[in-house]
């Protein structure tokens, strides 16, 4: 028996469950038939192999690859703890950016969690060799393999192997953050838990942020958010990554959080899991930088005229920049130095070259406008999702202005009101501050756009004309930030209502594939009627599950035996005016802005 075996089968869940089955020696057997199917076969030779591969190739598809540190020493930090690392998931590159970047710099290597659904002939039994172990997508029903599993984790721990694993169990469709998953986190606290005294060092959780400037699966991401089905992993489609060899991808930005540690204080497990699972996430979010092509996203897909020059384009560049360097806001160092309208440059020749955006004029840069293809609009929106929650308090600002100067705004009370109606609309979108934090960042942003100190909201109410305008000119360009995401759910409130006025909805009830099939027609509809529904990305399944959960929060539909039902269709009917209302307001005003 082998180390890895000896330490495996003497962790004490494991070894209990051994002994006290009606037939140990088979149980015995399973669990190291799940541990060859799980455990890494690392081989120092081979990742030096593939680092040597590497540093040839990804040349010729990245700019770079760049790891800030976040002044933290990994070395020591490695050497003194336990240490996991903790990453928000865009790519299947992901797993060879940072591995390869922390060996690269640090020559550490990662053991790394990995999907089953990688272990494919032949990158299966390279990236085994890389450190990866493999864990099956679902073994709820399976203690034994869960138990295997904990018990693995429990000798890299035991051995001071630095691990890493995807916090959001899956790459996000959207490029928004996807809630933790807590599964792992709770396995490794378990798991460290049970460590011999000797062997226990600090269990430290080290988040970690990655921002690609082009993302490999763009297009098939995609496709899959307006419905299109998941291709599955196979060797087939890896050796069609070899026509990815004519894109250009940019940089791939790496930035260490803060080290976060799990509150001994809080005695059940649950409740610990969870606390650090969430200040993980936060801390991936406050991390996510701001790349050229997601500042050049955001402009862009935001602009009301939909094409801009390039004057124009760096104008708005240049204040969302100054936004992010007052607020603390991370950027890319490309985009913090002198030379950053170069780098926007780099960025969107990399866009037409990929033929997301199309060149409109005379070749001359600054005589052409820009605009992001129709059809790559959804793909675009990826690298948006990616930095927006960044400007959510801005966004928000916005709408409170164009609410006050239309008179549904008239007093303290009536503007909270209208703070806590937008939180609850994004909060199925976006992880978000609490209310207070959210209020405390409203008025400090006001303060910057007004240049005085303002504490509160009842001095908020008080602001001359001249400062509601100087507001609107630092901000305004966050007005249409959000705007997808209210067509989107107006969209899904009118198909509730077509399906009331059929009277299934509010009678029979419907099934969710019933729905998401006619929300299609709907969005189509109403796109060709050019109404309210401008944008293309709009249309998105994640964002219309997401408006469901939405509806039934606010108590218009309930969900009663597999059907989705409409409490009351009046009430319907006067949310999807407030949202129509609230479209064409902001359509009159870019409309009045841009003659």
């Amino acid at each position: 028996m082998n180390k890895l075996e000896e330490i495996v089968l003497s962790y004490p869940r494991l070894k209990q469950r051994i002994e006290n089955s009606e037939n140990p020696k088979k149980e015995r057997e399973k669990a190291l038939k799940n541990l060859d199917e799980i455990k890494a076969d690392f081989s120092l030779t081979t990742i030096k192999t593939f680092e040597k591969a590497l540093d040839a190739t990804l040349a010729k598809l990245y700019d770079g690859i760049n790891l800030e540190a976040n002044g933290i020493d990994f070395k020591k930090l490695t050497s003194e703890n336990s240490v996991v690392l903790v990453p928000n998931h865009q790519s299947h590159a992901d797993y060879v950016a940072i591995n390869y970047k922390v060996f690269k710099d640090y020559k550490i290597p990662l053991h790394v969690a990995g999907g089953n659904n990688l272990n494919i002939f032949p990158i299966g039994k390279l990236f085994r060799k890389s450190g990866c172990f493999f864990i099956r997508r679902s073994f709820q029903n399976d203690i034994l393999y869960k138990i295997t599993l904990e018990a693995y984790l429990y000798y890299l721990l035991m051995l001071k192997k630095p691990i890493e694993f995807f916090f959001e169990g899956g790459r996000s469709r959207t490029g928004k953050l996807l809630p933790p998953r807590f599964g792992l986190y709770q396995m490794l606290l378990e798991a460290h838990q049970q460590l011999p005294e000797d062997k226990k060092s600090p269990l430290l959780f080290l988040p970690v942020s990655i921002a690609h400037e082009y993302v490999p699966e763009q297009q098939s991401l995609a496709r899959e958010l307006r419905g299109g089905k998941k291709k599955k992993e196979s060797t087939r489609q890896l050796f069609k990554l070899f026509k990815l060899l004519s894109y250009q991808f940019g940089n791939v930005h790496i930035h260490f959080g803060d080290v976060v540690q799990a509150d001994p204080n809080i005695p059940e497990i649950k409740i610990r899991t969870q606390n650090l699972a969430f200040d993980c996430f936060r801390q991936v979010g406050r991390r996510m930088v701001v790349t050229p092509t997601s500042l050049l996203a955001l402009v862009l897909l935001d602009e009301p005229t939909g094409a801009l020059k390039w004057a124009g384009l760096l104008a708005n560049c240049q204040q969302i920049i100054d936004y992010c360097k007052h607020f603390e806001i991370p950027l890319t160092d490309s985009l913090k130095s002198e030379n950053w309208e170069k780098t926007l440059g780099r960025a969107m020749d990399i866009l037409i070259a990929n033929e997301k955006v199309d060149v409109i004029g005379k070749s001359k840069r600054g005589q052409v406008f820009y605009a992001i293809k129709e059809e790559s609009r959804p793909e675009l929106l990826y690298f948006k999702n990616t930095i927006l929650h960044h400007f959510l308090v801005p966004w928000s600002i916005t709408t409170a202005w164009f609410s006050l100067f239309n008179g549904s705004i008239q007093n303290v009370e009536d503007l909270k009101r209208h703070f806590l109606t937008q939180r609850d609309l994004l909060k199925h979108e976006f992880y978000l501050p609490t209310m207070r934090e959210f209020y405390k960042k409203t008025v400090e942003v006001i303060s910057w756009c007004i240049r005085r100190e303002v504490k509160t909201f009842e001095e908020c109410m008080q602001l001359t004309h001249k400062e509601l305008y100087a507001i609107l000119s630092h901000i305004g360009l966050f007005s249409r930030s959000c705007h997808y995401i209210y067509e989107a759910y107006y969209v899904s409130a009118q198909t509730l209502w077509l399906l009331c006025e059929e009277g299934k909805a509010h009678k029979e009830g419907i099934r969710s594939e019933e729905f998401e099939k006619r929300l299609k027609n709907v969005y189509q509809e109403e796109r060709n009627l050019e109404g309210v529904i401008q944008f293309t990305e709009s249309y998105s399944l994640p964002m219309m599950r997401n408006s469901l959960k939405y509806f039934t929060q606010q108590h218009i539909i309930r969900h009663e035996h597999a059907k989705i039902y409409v409490n009351d269709p009046d009430v319907l009917q006067g949310l999807i005016l407030a949202f129509e209302e609230d479209l064409k307001e902001h359509q009159r005003f870019h409309l009045r802005a841009n003659i």
